[in-house]
């Protein structure tokens, strides 16, 4: 299933991930994908308020992962927000540990530049276009 919808602004992209946080579950994997700049985390920061996540969100460029705490129905989730953006190559994808990472049954994984992880099976694909004047549009695709 494919869903596409225009923002006009980043608080509408914000809450654009808060809406679509409202499906996840855990062991989910989310792929953001887009320009730099386009938006990716501003919508991980939504997904984070609907997730109760109260660590502020921010790019995790430089560390490449971050885990937030947070909970969906009262129960206790880990949400991991990875940048693949610096890695080259699989043999660095390799290094970062990602399959132990995704062994974290209360696990939540938004990953932005996910497309460099070639064997990447992601539950949702969040693709983010920057268009005139501030917009974005975004398309949501469903892989279950």
């Amino acid at each position: 299933m494919e869903e596409e919808f225009v923002t006009h602004s980043a608080r509408e992209t914000e809450e654009a991930g808060s809406r679509f946080a409202t499906n996840l579950k855990s062991g989910d994997i989310v792929l953001l994908t887009g320009e730099l700049g386009a938006g990716k985390t501003t919508f991980v920061q939504g997904v984070a308020r609907t997730l109760n996540v109260k660590s502020r969100v921010i790019s995790p460029t430089f560390v490449l992962v971050r885990k937030h705490r947070g909970k969906i129905d009262h129960k206790k989730i880990n949400m991991y927000h990875i940048d693949l953006y610096r890695l080259e190559g699989s043999f660095d994808i390799k290094n970062l540990g990602l399959d132990d990472i995704f062994e974290d049954v209360n696990g939540i994984f938004l990953i932005e530049w996910g497309e460099k992880h070639e064997n990447l099976r992601a539950t949702y694909e969040v693709g983010i276009e920057v268009l005139n004047n501030g917009e974005r549009k975004i398309r949501i695709q469903t892989n279950e």
